[in-house]
């Protein structure tokens, strides 16, 4: 029964085929990129048999662990260690600093790969790297370079560094990443040592007790990049909330697809309740057909899933969600993992479904009138008016709430009352439609007199439209309002008219280029407490002293021994207490030779210099937003893109499945006179205005809110903000769902005399 029901009604389950492909294309794609974006082995580390790393220190404020540097003195007994380890061959200290080549004057290359592009020629055999050409660099001011900088031995290649610019004699070109100096040179450029590769003699069994951490095989992907790890954590989490949406949404498409097939079905399953069909054999028939047409979805699903995630790697690595290198491949458990995704998810979007549908009553076969005989049931009333009033009551709270809370309490305000409004449409359908401009004459009469008999049917429609316009403008309207706010914010916080900073691509300013500067600046860096916490510090110039913020628990007059990223500790007594940490900037410089400035508060007039550039405070501010706004535009695109698509197909099908089900009401309305233009006419103007429904209650939720979210935000910086209306997603959403519902009422009216065939069949 279950085959021969697939077959006979294949053209009702494309809707829930479409659904259930694009949900697990969707999953498989995320999984696939998600296997390709796990931590990798640093390719300067790549050769290494293992790597030995200091203990981690959790940030004050919350944040991913980092390891903290060793003293020089540390790094120097560990390594005497581990070179007396019987079977151990080299034991290297790893160093790594900022470089950054120079053409034309302009750095080039990625800025976050820049960060730790720099290092020592003594640790090039952990990476595997030998000379191909030339000799090693045995001297300040030499280089080796990657075969791919296409720069010759014996050429001088500029570069910038935290120092400022340089010109270094290129005496070596190798096959890998990176630029490799003298130990020198490198000393004097990094940081302190945070790991220590080690190589073992060939055949050797070792045991090692450095007094660190070991990590051998994939383990040593653990110190990868601290930028790395922070870049692959935003993609995991635009990864995750696109599975955990793309998979809710399916559910919520696949649900109401199958809850409005069954409310169609009901006279066939009443039927077959008459025959004498048990309430578990009419679930089982439902949920099997279900699984057939999850199965039949799922395979070519997930391979379109497969094939498309390697498109993504680029824009992933372009918007700094991935690091630079990242690369997608096949993962068959990705593929297996969606599949049954997608089975899981069609047993759930049709089991409530199917239960209803075993507890249809034999009469219902006997049924033959197309009116609606209760369209809001009582479980639907009681959820629709507890989300009313769970939305209103937040929705008092925001009177007497802080700034810092009024955004949270909208959200939830608004989102409470999307779902209310979706629950109550129907009991408003037929007040919109006598309000609403639906034409005149036969039409406006029959679309007017369809609603008011089949006001549930309406609001089937309109519901998803509520859902994806309410959703549209409230999170895209609060996003860019508060972008707006944040620049107004920043701008209003510049000391300055102009300030210098960084060109674009470049992480920073170097020493030489803050130096030549007339103005103010901040060193930022960080400082490692006894406490086994990290914070961030700032170094401010002619600052005496050692002031902290009393989230730390130092009182005026402690001494407090701080490690600096040198590895050096350094007792220091607090004379101050503030919001954050401060140091004397030349203290901070000593310490970290790897900080970069970000920003110089210009008093006098812009000396050039390369890598750095002068601009207003407002557009430092926004450029520098620019690249958060982007990554958000992202998450913002593939959340509601997923949302919308889902939302559009299910206008879709539901109006394509309304129509086929009407069958015998339009052929009748075609045997007392209506032509088949009239009659489409109709069923589109009926589709439309479901559609207009949706988008007015959508409107009506969420504008009250996105004005409220804007107060709130004025209240936090004390100063106006300009309401931001998203009208071009708006109209996008609108637009998308307008166009596919008419398409949908039109298509069963494309066969050449349908209603007329029709017809002639009910006659005969």
């Amino acid at each position: 029964m279950t085959l021969a029901s697939v077959r006979h009604r294949w053209a009702a389950l494309l809707g829930t085929f479409a659904a259930l492909l694009l949900g697990v294309a969707v999953i498989s794609g995320c999984l696939t990129l998600w296997a390709a974006a796990q931590p990798r082995v640093p390719g300067a580390l790549a050769a290494t048999d293992a790597v030995i790393a200091p203990p981690s220190s959790e940030p004050a404020e919350g944040g991913f662990p980092v390891y903290r540097p060793w003293s020089p003195d540390e790094v120097t007994s560990i390594v005497d260690r581990l070179t007396a380890t019987p079977g151990v061959a080299a034991a290297v200290p790893f160093r790594t600093f900022y470089v950054q080549r120079l053409v034309d004057g302009q750095p080039v290359g990625d800025a976050s790969d820049s960060l730790h592009s720099g290092h020592a020629w003594s640790s090039a055999a952990l990476g595997g790297y030998t000379i191909r050409d030339g000799e090693p660099p045995g001297g300040r001011g030499e280089v080796a370079v990657p075969a791919s900088a296409g720069v010759p031995v014996g050429a001088t290649l500029p570069v910038l560094t935290t120092a400022g610019p340089a010109s270094w004699t290129v005496t070596g070109v190798f096959d890998g990443d990176g630029f490799y100096v003298d130990e020198a040179t490198a000393s004097s450029l990094a940081g302190g040592v945070r790991v220590i590769g080690v190589l073992f003699a060939p055949g050797a069994s070792v045991h090692l007790d450095p007094g660190g951490t070991v990590l051998v095989g994939a383990a040593r992907s653990a110190v990868e990049p601290e930028q790395d790890v922070r870049t692959r954590w935003l993609g995991a989490q635009l990864i995750i909330a696109t599975v955990f949406v793309g998979g809710f949404v399916a559910v919520f498409v696949v649900s109401s697809t199958c809850a409005f097939a069954v409310s169609t079905r009901r006279r066939e399953l009443g039927l077959l309740r008459a025959v004498g069909a048990t309430p578990g054999q009419v679930r089982r028939l439902l949920l099997t057909e279900t699984l057939v047409v999850a199965l039949a979805a799922g395979v070519p699903g997930a391979l379109l899933g497969a094939l498309t995630a390697p498109l993504l790697a680029g824009r992933f690595v372009a918007v700094g969600l991935e690091p630079e290198g990242f690369t997608v491949g096949v993962s068959w458990w990705a593929l297996g993992v969606s599949v049954l995704a997608g089975l899981v998810v069609a047993v759930t979007g049709v089991w409530l479904s199917a239960r209803r549908a075993g507890r249809v009553p034999p009469l219902e076969a006997l049924r033959s009138s197309a009116a609606e005989p209760r369209p809001m049931t009582r479980t639907r009333w009681a959820a629709g008016v507890l989300c009313v009033l769970a939305g209103g009551g937040i929705a008092l709270l925001l009177p007497g709430s802080s700034a810092q809370d009024k955004p949270t309490l909208v959200l939830g305000s608004a989102m409470l009352l999307l779902v209310a409004a979706a629950l109550l449409a129907p009991v408003v359908v037929v007040a919109l439609v006598r309000l609403l401009p639906v034409g005149r004459g036969a039409t406006a009469a029959l679309v007017r007199g369809s609603a008011a008999v089949s006001a549930r049917r309406l609001a089937s429609v309109a519901a998803p439209v509520l859902a994806a316009v309410g959703f549209t403008v409230l999170l895209v309207g609060t996003f860019q309002t508060a972008a707006e706010a944040v620049d107004i914010e920043d701008a209003a916080a510049m000391p300055a008219a102009s300030v210098a900073a960084g060109v674009a691509g470049v992480p920073g300013l170097s020493e030489a280029a803050v130096l030549a500067q007339s103005g103010r600046s901040t060193l930022p860096s960080v400082a490692y407490l006894p406490s086994g916490s990290v914070v961030d510090i700032s170094g401010v110039p002619d600052f005496p002293g050692f002031s902290v913020p009393s989230g730390l628990g130092l009182r005026v007059g402690a001494v407090v021994p701080v490690r600096f990223v040198d590895g050096v500790v350094v007792d220091l007594t607090v004379t101050d207490i503030s919001d954050t940490v401060l140091l004397p900037r030349d203290l901070v410089r000593r310490h970290d030779p790897t900080a970069l400035t970000q920003v110089v508060h210009l008093s006098g007039s812009f000396v050039p210099s390369p890598g750095a550039t002068s601009m207003t405070a407002r557009e430092y501010v926004s450029r520098e937003a620019a690249s958060e706004n982007d990554l958000v535009d992202l998450f913002l695109a593939v959340l509601l893109g997923i949302s919308v698509g889902y939302t559009a197909l299910a206008v879709a099908n539901t109006v394509l499945m309304a129509t086929r089900a009407r069958r015998e009401e339009l052929v009748t309305l075609h045997r007392t006179g209506a032509t088949v233009a009239q009659t489409a006419r109709f069923v589109v103007v009926e589709s439309l205005l479901a559609v207009a429904i949706g988008v007015l209650l959508g409107l009506a939720v969420a504008v009250p809110a996105l004005y409220e979210a804007r107060a709130g935000l004025q209240d936090e910086i004390g100063a106006p903000v300009t309401l931001v209306m998203p009208w071009l997603w708006l109209a996008g959403v609108a637009g998308v769902c307008a166009l596919l519902a008419a398409f949908a009422a039109l298509l069963p009216f494309l066969r050449r005399g349908m209603l007329s065939v029709e017809a002639r069949t009910m006659a005969g």
